[in-house]
Parts: structure tokens; C-alpha cells; sequence
């Protein structure tokens, strides 16, 4: 996983500095270390794909060709929302056995600072 952010000036209640994504890679590979599901938004760069996207990989077992290249359009994702999927749907095993409390009170202070 790379998350990429910046420190930027604020004004109002919420103090003089806020931390805002500038993109992010956040991806799961299989045991074979082949990409299963990655989730990008990379909005500035070379990149013609500047919209929040994933990818499907070898890891997943699609045998389209197309499927391995294509950019399927999401909306932004937390890093919290990322790892609760690999966790819940994808049945990844949390270090935390508190790690549902962790993610419910990170999404909720995510929630109330967002724009």
C-alpha cells in the first residue's frame, strides 16, 4: 500500500493545518505475490487515468485479456474502507481483534473532517 498526501493551510475550527490524499495504491496479492484487486487514484502525473480506478490481476483469475488492463471507474476509497473488504469479503486475517472498534472510530473522525 502507498498513500500519498499532503500537508495543506486551513482556516476555521479545525485548527491551522489538515492532511489531504494526493493519491493512493493500495493493492492485495495473492500467496504467489501475483496482484489480486488494487485500488488507484493518482490525480496529477503522466498518467491519462487521473479518476479513481482498480485493477484486476493475474491473481484474480479473470482470463480476459481486457480485464487485466482496464481502469474499472470507483469513487474515492479510505484506506479504512480498503482493508475492512480484504478483511471482511477477501477473508484476510486481522492482526487486531478489536480491529472492527479501530476502523468504526477512524471512519467516523475520516467522516466528520472531510470537505
Amino acid at each position: 500500500m502507498v498513500h500519498h498526501y499532503r500537508v495543506v493551510e486551513n482556516t476555521g475550527e479545525r485548527g491551522q493545518w489538515k492532511v489531504r490524499t494526493a493519491a493512493y495504491y493500495y493493492s492485495l496479492d495473492d500467496f504467489n505475490e501475483r496482484e489480486v484487486i488494487s485500488y488507484h487514484w493518482h490525480p496529477e502525473g503522466q498518467s491519462p487515468i487521473r479518476f479513481p480506478h482498480l485493477h484486476l490481476g493475474p491473481g484474480a483469475g479473470c482470463q480476459r485479456a481486457e480485464v487485466g488492463t482496464a481502469h474499472c471507474p470507483t469513487g474515492r476509497i479510505s484506506i479504512e474502507d480498503f482493508l475492512r473488504f480484504a478483511m471482511v469479503d477477501l477473508r484476510v486475517e486481522p492482526l487486531r481483534d478489536d480491529w472492527s472498534d479501530v476502523f468504526v472510530e477512524a471512519q467516523r473522525s475520516f467522516q466528520s473532517w472531510r470537505p
